[in-house]
């Protein structure tokens, strides 16, 4: 990985969610000023640019596994793309809903040549699949599929399976958890509640999260799911998950430990939904958290 030098994409994806909005993210972001902002942060923007549209469909005749072959698509060409922008150096993936961690994850084991570990920050588990599923959308079971468990053609779609080990995972601000995820979650690096998470501090947690992660200290991707901030902070997203979540602070806080680590090779930003978003508030708001995090890192 280059010193001094980061690259940046976006997947404009919502087959894996509950609607069209999240395929928005990536422009939104974008026009929030997020360039502009991370040269000014200090690192040399390498701008891939996004690909091309994943789009959100019903999908009523799959009903446990909606959308599958578009999620496979765009798991597929997620990997590809990462495994060219890994290797200008550190990543930062704008997305587009949950399930393309495993492509994210998986393009970055290729490009690297060596497992590579999770940090997950998301106010759900995503660890159902279609046996357990209430919903049958694949956002659900993102985490689920990067460990190589739902429908193979997803499973399968980042070119190695699973993309990560659950050993090398930790699950990190969570506060949904359903009956069928209760297992696999004991098979994780490590598994922290939103609030244990407050009540220890987000330099420990970080600390934490990253020891959590058993891959010999190897390189580890992180995942933001904007919904792990409180929703009364952060209103575009669908749905809503009701508990007291990270305020702004904290998850600037956590992010900004979390990236620092030289470990950290990549950050995916998911599930901002601009159609939630009417005058750019949280979009210009996660551009600066995403500023000061990166920024931090370079400057280190």
């Amino acid at each position: 990985m280059a010193p001094g030098k980061m690259a940046v994409f976006g997947v404009p994806s919502a087959a894996g969610g509950r609607g069209p909005g999240l395929a928005r993210a990536p422009l939104a972001l974008r026009e929030a000023g997020l360039l502009e902002a991370l040269r000014a942060a200090g690192p040399r923007v390498v701008n891939l640019s996004d690909l091309s549209l994943f789009p959100y469909r019903p999908d009523p005749d799959h009903p446990r596994a909606r959308n599958a072959a578009i999620v496979a698509c765009a798991v597929r060409t997620a990997a590809d793309e990462m495994t060219r922008a890994v290797k200008e150096g550190f990543t930062l993936v704008l997305g587009g809903d949950c399930t393309l961690i495993a492509g994210i994850v998986g393009g970055a084991w290729a490009a690297l040549g060596e497992p590579v570990g999770l940090v997950y920050l998301d106010a759900d588990a995503d660890l159902n699949t279609p046996e357990t599923t209430s919903s049958g959308y694949l956002n659900g079971m993102a985490l689920a599929l990067a460990l190589g468990r739902g429908p193979a053609e997803v499973a399968l779609a980042s070119g190695v399976s699973p993309a990560v080990r659950p050993e090398h995972v930790a699950l990190v601000g969570f506060r949904a958890l359903d009956h069928g995820e209760r297992r696999a979650l004991g098979d994780l690096g490590l598994a922290l509640p939103a609030s244990a998470a407050r009540a220890l501090g987000m330099g420990v947690t970080a600390a934490l999260a990253l020891d959590g992660v058993e891959n010999d200290d190897g390189p580890v991707v992180v995942h933001f799911d904007v919904d792990v901030l409180d929703p009364a902070q952060m209103p575009a997203k669908q749905p809503l998950l009701p508990g007291p979540g990270l305020q702004w602070q904290e998850a600037s806080d956590l992010l900004t430990a979390l990236v620092a680590s030289p470990r950290v090779v990549a950050l995916y930003l998911a599930e901002l939904d601009p159609d939630r978003d009417p005058d750019g508030g949280c979009a210009r708001k996660l551009v600066g958290l995403l500023a000061r995090a990166i920024g931090r890192r370079f400057r280190s």
